[in-house]
């Protein structure tokens, strides 16, 4: 059985419809990004766009395997490489990696919020209605570093690795070569808190035999409010539309 291409998650799940044949898939694709909310330390914050963010890009770059083993879930592994340096005037005081940053003050500030994911997965469905099931460890790779005037440096980082329960659904039209499909990770914690859905239009066609390559395009939104996970405080979302470009084998 010849599969259709998913978007950047995929994971876990054994049940009605088993991959018949080993099936490599990859993907890569930019996600045109929109930052909002707070960093800092708890009770003494700033918003993203005081620091110069708004309007970013990232690169995703996916890759999973799918085998004819019932009882093994499959794997799919994903990269996104979230950074970028701003500068800015401060227009409030605030707090971060225990370093004071006062008002009105010329910064530089390089932010990064990268993450890769390992997701193991089984296939509930497999036809033209597909249903995944599974877990996702998320290593994050986060830090956000000001340099003020007079040579200050600020910094606090984001780092250590998060359970993520994940959800995968996707509806085949078949023979047209066209798809729709929305993913989603989760993980609610203590303090801490991460939800990453996405929804995805995409298309599709045999390129060579035993070859397809597709496109998808979609919008996804990441959620973070980190309250204990490291010693960085944020209360952010990362949302905006992405396109990809997938091969399968």
């Amino acid at each position: 059985m010849k599969k259709i291409i998913l978007w950047l998650p995929l994971v876990v799940g054994p049940a009605t419809g088993w991959c018949d044949a080993l099936g490599f898939q990859a993907g890569a694709g930019q996600w045109y990004i929109n930052l909002e909310g707070d960093v800092g330390q708890s009770g003494s914050t700033t918003t993203l766009n005081d620091l110069g963010f708004e309007n970013e890009t990232s690169n995703v770059f996916w890759a999973m395997l799918e085998h004819p083993i019932p009882i093994l879930p499959n794997l799919r592994i994903m990269h996104s490489a979230i950074s970028a340096k701003e500068t800015s005037r401060t227009s409030q005081s605030f707090t971060i990696g225990g370093v004071g940053i006062e008002a009105q003050v010329d910064v530089l500030t390089d932010m990064d919020l990268s993450h890769t994911d390992a997701t193991l997965y089984y296939e509930l469905l497999d036809n033209w209605v597909t249903f995944d099931l599974g877990v996702t460890a998320r290593q994050m790779e986060g830090y956000v570093e000001i340099q003020g005037e007079l040579g200050l440096i600020a910094r606090a980082e984001l780092e250590g690795a998060l359970p993520m329960a994940y959800l995968n659904m996707q509806l085949d039209f078949p023979g047209s070569g066209w798809r729709i499909g929305g993913t989603a990770n989760a993980i609610s914690y203590r303090g801490d808190q991460v939800t990453d859905v996405s929804a995805r239009i995409g298309y599709s066609f045999e390129l060579a035999p035993m070859m397809d390559i597709g496109i998808n395009i979609g919008y996804r939104s990441l959620g973070i409010k980190a309250e204990e996970f490291g010693d960085l405080y944020a209360d952010a979302t990362i949302s905006g539309s992405f396109a990809e470009l997938v091969v399968h084998f």
